[in-house]
């Protein structure tokens, strides 16, 4: 005997400051076929938001390297000491600069991972789309010695330390009586990268072409850039569902007549008692298609922003 269908009906709820909500249930049962024109059609936020998500997450941790060094530095000139920042100050901050080195390099191998095995579950392997990318990829990793440097430097990272500079930390007076102004820096040592006895194969040569130490910072806001365009360029083949999902949402709200601030959902089952909804439902993922929309909108944004000179890039 074949397994009952659950009914399932189309409602919203509003959530109030009190920790109540009002709910609406709509009569009319959703049929099978409307469940699943909705279900391929939202199926475009479940393919895109890993790929979102994983450079989300890169973004972050090289917004708390940022943080880290703007905010330490702040910390160090405001102590009242005009001889020196006391030393345990000075290794806390250092400790904290690898360790948010470390995850910005961490996040960004994971992020070319997902991207890869996402747009391949996607698409597969010999697709367009997926060799479109791939071109990119190849195409910004030959064309940016931040990005082989720094992919190569997570690698180096995951079994040696980062050979950080001891000048990171640096004082300067202004004036004989001045209180000393205080500077936080990403330097490392050339040096030491070339004799750690790690392969750095073609890399070898470039590495040795820089000066005695060099600053991280910069390299990592160039290939933070990098790693968005090939964020976009996963995006894109999936722009034209983006677009459709949009419209039925729009057609979705007008039809149900959801005020705002409700949360969509879809009412499973039977209520257990007349004036009362079913104590099941599923949320259709609206707010999670705003979010996503939102943070492509910020990636395209930042993408066409050329980092200046002397100053951070994000």
């Amino acid at each position: 005997m074949a397994e009952k269908t659950e009914i399932r009906r189309f409602g919203y709820y509003i959530p109030k400051p009190d920790g109540t909500m009002d709910i609406s249930v709509h009569c009319t049962v959703v049929d099978s076929d409307v469940l699943a024109e909705m279900n391929e059609i939202v199926g475009v936020i479940f393919n895109l938001q890993p790929i979102v998500m994983a450079f989300d997450v890169v973004e972050k941790n090289y917004k708390e390297l940022v943080n880290l060094i703007d905010e330490s530095t702040s910390h160090l000139n405001s102590l009242t000491s005009s001889i020196l920042a006391p030393v345990s100050v000075v290794m806390d901050v250092m400790t904290s600069l690898s360790q948010k080195t470390t995850n910005f390099l961490s996040s960004t191998s994971a992020f070319l991972a997902h991207v890869d095995r996402q747009l391949e579950k996607i698409h597969g392997r010999d697709s367009t789309e997926w060799l479109t990318w791939d071109a990119k990829r190849k195409d910004l990793h030959a064309g940016s010695f931040a990005y082989r440097f720094l992919y190569e430097l997570r690698n180096f990272a995951q079994h040696r330390d980062i050979p950080f500079s001891t000048l990171n930390c640096t004082g300067e007076r202004n004036s004989e009586d001045a209180s000393l102004v205080f500077q936080i820096k990403t330097l490392i040592v050339t040096e030491q990268l070339i004799s750690s006895g790690h392969n750095w194969k073609k890399l070898t040569a470039q590495i040795e072409q820089q000066p005695n130490v060099f600053d991280l910072l910069p390299l990592a806001s160039e290939y933070l850039q990098c790693l968005r365009q090939l964020c976009l360029e996963a995006s894109r083949p999936q722009m034209e569902r983006l677009a459709i999902c949009d419209h039925y949402f729009n057609v979705l709200r007008n039809t149900l007549k959801i005020p705002p601030g409700a949360v969509p959902v879809i009412f499973v089952g039977e209520s257990a008692s007349k004036g009362k909804p079913p104590s099941r439902h599923e949320v259709i993922p609206m707010e999670q298609f705003s979010h996503l929309l939102g943070k492509l909108a910020e990636f395209v944004m930042r993408s066409q922003v050329q980092t200046c000179p002397g100053k951070h890039g994000v």
